[in-house]
């Protein structure tokens, strides 16, 4: 279930969907993408589109689907049409959701920070305002702010304290110096709980550039989890954030672990992927039913794991950089396992 646009090419990530077909048809999996726009209600029926290589996207009105997996991404004025015609189609049609969005990252922060095992992993965090930027800035250098909701890097900005003031660093914006908090929080234009305040960690750096982890972790044919892929994300040298939207590069996990950590690395490797599964367990419990997670996890310069963001519909561009094409298609692939799992489950009444 995806957004549609007029023309030749219907999707935005018509790449992902191509290959998502061909699993499909690996996997016994029938496999339409459609919009909740285009339901027809009386009938029970949708537009879907099927990709057939070397013809193209080809359309026409099939049953609506009774598994569907969710990569809605509306324009901001949109949200509310796609997700209520996206609820009436589950009451209607009793749909299985492979899936969930996330509702924001401070749901995540209050989930995680729920379990004292994880609690550790967590950078502290609070939600926007200027008095808790004035105490987070009491105990950290560097703090960074992010929107509740969000993704690609897009809207976040870091606030280190400087001789005199502040610096303020926002993606897309030039540095500014300011010599007040509330001057900081002029230049970010503004903030208030639909932002978050996290502490700026000192992760470690490549080619000096901080560098972060992408773990897709996701549910497999058995319906449990395993990480699928991972991938160590690289910002342009300069940026505060390391997403490929705003120029960063994706290497393979392991070489830059070696590299960075010597004789630690695997025991680091171990750590990322036990507290990757462990937070998709959790966050299934608490935020479910999910199937296929993003997680962005840090290793700062004394070796210590810390968990960023958790993305309930992740990008994989970062297989495509680092040359993975095994571990994309084994992304892909497993989605499509799951999808068949759910549809045995389905007819076996479960």
């Amino acid at each position: 279930m995806t957004t549609r646009k007029a023309g030749g090419r219907p999707f935005a990530e018509g790449r992902f969907f191509r290959e998502l077909f061909q699993a499909a048809r690996l996997v016994g999996v029938r496999l339409i993408v459609f919009s909740p726009l285009d339901i027809n209600w009386e009938q029970g029926t949708v537009l879907g589109f099927v990709y057939r290589p070397g013809v193209g996207w080809q359309a026409r009105y099939y049953p609506v689907p009774r598994i569907v997996y969710d990569r809605l991404f509306p324009s901001r004025g949109r949200w509310g049409l796609y997700f209520s015609q996206a609820a009436r189609m589950r009451r209607a049609f009793r749909v299985t959701m492979m899936g969930r969005g996330l509702h924001g990252k401070w749901q995540m922060y209050r989930i995680v920070r729920r379990y004292e095992d994880l609690r550790p992993y967590l950078p502290e965090t609070r939600l926007g305002s200027g008095r808790n930027l004035a105490i987070m800035l009491s105990r950290y250098d560097t703090v960074f702010v992010k929107p509740v909701f969000g993704s690609g890097g897009m809207g976040i900005a870091s606030i280190r304290r400087a001789s005199g003031g502040f610096t303020v660093d926002r993606v897309g914006h030039p540095r500014l110096r300011v010599n007040s908090l509330a001057g900081a929080v002029a230049a970010l234009g503004g903030l208030n709980r639909r932002y978050l305040i996290q502490q700026g960690l000192k992760l470690n750096y490549l080619r000096g550039s901080t560098f972060d982890i992408r773990a897709i972790v996701q549910k497999n044919g058995e319906g449990q989890w395993q990480i699928s892929g991972k991938a160590v994300r690289v910002g342009r040298r300069g940026n505060i954030t390391s997403n490929l939207h705003t120029g960063g590069r994706a290497y393979s996990v392991t070489s830059v672990l070696q590299h960075s950590f010597g004789e630690k690395a695997e025991q680091i490797e171990q750590e990322l992927d036990q507290l990757a599964i462990r937070v998709a367990q959790v966050m299934n419990k608490h935020a479910g039913p999910l199937c296929d997670l993003g997680l962005d996890m840090g290793v700062d310069v004394s070796g210590k794991v810390w968990l960023i963001e958790v993305n309930s519909k992740p990008g994989r561009k970062v297989f495509l950089q680092i040359g993975d094409r095994e571990g994309r298609q084994k992304v892909v692939r497993t989605l499509m396992e799951y999808a068949k799992y759910l549809g045995e489950q389905r007819r076996q009444g479960r």
